[in-house]
């Protein structure tokens, strides 16, 4: 682990810098693991298996959730007990809670859904969840993301009142200067039942800021999507679905065999 990947929590303890890790090696694939979906038995077999992968990071996420309490403590410490990669939650807030935390796990990502009718899902659950003190002491890294559902989504629509995005050029140009000036730590860019056009990638890489990273996901399910999203200037191609069967190490096998990701460097934790 490098000196530029840790950082000091204000109790003095020394944890990862997830976002320093994450922006020294970009042009990668992440994995997303549901804990509501996936047995831990099963998930601490994928954590495993993707770190050796190389990939830098996991994604513990989910857009539907109950008793997090008590179901994710556990959960964490199993998948971090079989790697050492960072793990990443990434969970929609609950109006009067905020955002759900666990201090175990190494960051969590703070998306403000910027298509969402709901004012509570752009910004108030990020003022509310720091208010209720989730967000301070030794709690994970905060990641703010800059979070567009593109096509129709009424599953997202009813859960957190988030409209799909056109992907004309016009419309997308102007979400990714709103993230360029509200000065995000990333864009993540979504579809669930189409998929983001390389060109959108394109636009809110050429538009957003150096340092800003850009992760994309929806449906991928090929080392060719893969390639095609980080040639468009994507940061991370993020997956689940593509993990959710019987044959799923063969699947991983497939997705990592992306050209682009054959001539990366080891990443050295």
């Amino acid at each position: 682990m490098t000196s530029e990947t840790r950082r000091t929590t204000k109790t003095g303890e020394h944890r990862r810098d997830v976002l320093a890790h994450l922006r020294a090696h970009r042009g990668h694939v992440i994995h997303v693991v549901d804990p509501f979906k996936v047995e831990v038995a099963e998930a601490v077999e994928k954590a495993g298996a993707v770190a050796e992968t190389g990939m830098p990071a996991l994604l513990l996420a989910s857009t539907d959730y109950e008793d997090f309490e008590a179901v994710m403590p556990a959960y964490v410490d199993a998948v971090r007990e079989v790697t050492d990669i960072p793990t990443i939650l990434h969970f929609p807030p609950i109006p009067g809670r905020g955002f759900p935390v666990v201090e175990e796990a190494d960051s969590v990502m703070l998306p403000a859904l910027l298509g969402s009718d709901d004012p509570y899902y752009v910004w108030k659950s990020l003022l509310e969840t720091y208010a209720l003190g989730n967000g301070s002491g030794s709690a994970p890294q905060p990641l703010l993301s800059a979070a567009l559902t593109f096509g129709r989504d009424d599953r997202s629509y009813v859960r957190m009142g988030t409209r799909p995005i056109g992907q004309d050029e016009e419309s997308v140009a102007g979400y990714a200067d709103r993230t360029r000036q509200f000065g995000f730590d990333l864009a993540y860019l979504y579809s669930r039942n189409e998929q983001v056009t390389a060109r959108t990638c394109e636009i809110f890489r050429a538009r957003m800021a150096p340092e800003q990273l850009l992760f994309v996901s929806g449906g991928v399910r090929s080392p060719e999507q893969v390639d095609a999203y980080l040639q468009a200037g994507a940061d991370y191609v993020i997956f689940a679905g593509a993990l959710e069967t019987p044959d799923w190490r063969a699947a991983l096998g497939r997705l990592c065999s992306a050209q682009r990701l054959q001539r990366r460097e080891p990443i050295l934790l």
